[in-house]
């Protein structure tokens, strides 16, 4: 993979697989080795169900959504990702990918092929310590969503969802307060087992309570104290809102509604 000079940024100092990337010349200018990256845009497929696994990927800028299919042929969306986290790792069982991943805008990737990543993870502790770390995280985040699909309400679903994106933002740097959603409220409420109206009337209640702010796609937090609460509540769902049974299943409406 070709390289080129730039300056290390700020994204690249957070990566957790940098020491492959980035190489400190030995007078220890400024100036430092990276990667070449690869530019996609909205909608463009990073890897397909089934496709070949040579190498893992890290998403530079931008964002991605994975999914499956069902047997029935219904998409499943499985997961966002956003700046700095590790993609591509669902290959390393079978050596084919699982999932579908789709840029949900225009993003850029880091591609670091599997012979050079087992011959980096051979010489390098640190390197093989920050995969295992990232599949280690990604089983935590798998199971954390299996346990709010089960346990939680419409509210309380929707409230974890804005929370983790924004502690996500906060580890790499970024705004924890004021973001975009890239993806569309079709593939919010896809991926959390809601009905598309249901996204919309979250959005809309917590915005009447003053909580967040909302224009377009972005989100602005206003108040993390009480988003936080509507988390917590074990009656934080109000008569509006409809209660969801586990991620993939029918929403069932309540008596009261």
């Amino acid at each position: 993979m070709s390289q080129y000079v730039a300056q290390q940024s700020s994204l690249c100092q957070k990566c957790s697989m940098s020491a492959m990337c980035i190489e400190k010349p030995c007078d220890s200018k400024v100036n430092v080795k990276v990667r070449s990256h690869k530019i996609f845009h909205k909608s463009d497929a990073l890897f397909r169900d089934d496709e070949r696994f040579d190498a893992i990927y890290i998403l530079r800028s931008g964002s991605v959504k994975s999914s499956l299919l069902s047997g029935t042929g219904q998409e499943q969306i499985t997961g966002f990702y956003f700046p700095g986290d590790l993609l591509g790792l669902d290959g390393f069982e079978k050596g084919a990918h699982s999932q579908t991943l789709k840029f949900l805008e225009t993003s850029s990737v880091c591609r670091i092929a599997f012979s050079e990543l087992d011959a980096a993870m051979a010489n390098s502790q640190s390197i093989r310590f920050n995969l295992l770390q990232g599949m280690s995280q990604a089983l935590n985040d798998d199971d954390k969503f299996l346990l709010n699909a089960h346990c939680m309400n419409a509210s309380q679903k929707f409230a974890s969802f804005l929370l983790n994106l924004s502690n996500k933002f906060e580890s790499r740097g970024l705004s924890s307060h004021n973001f975009d959603l890239s993806m569309s409220r079709v593939d919010i409420a896809n991926y959390l087992g809601m009905a598309v109206e249901t996204v919309s009337r979250q959005l809309t209640q917590l915005q009447k309570d003053h909580i967040i702010e909302v224009n377009k796609r972005n989100i602005s937090i206003i108040d993390v104290s009480r988003l936080q609460d509507c988390l917590n509540s074990e009656k934080a769902m109000s008569k509006h809102f409809i209660p969801l049974m586990s991620k993939g299943f029918t929403s069932q409406v309540s008596a009261s509604h």
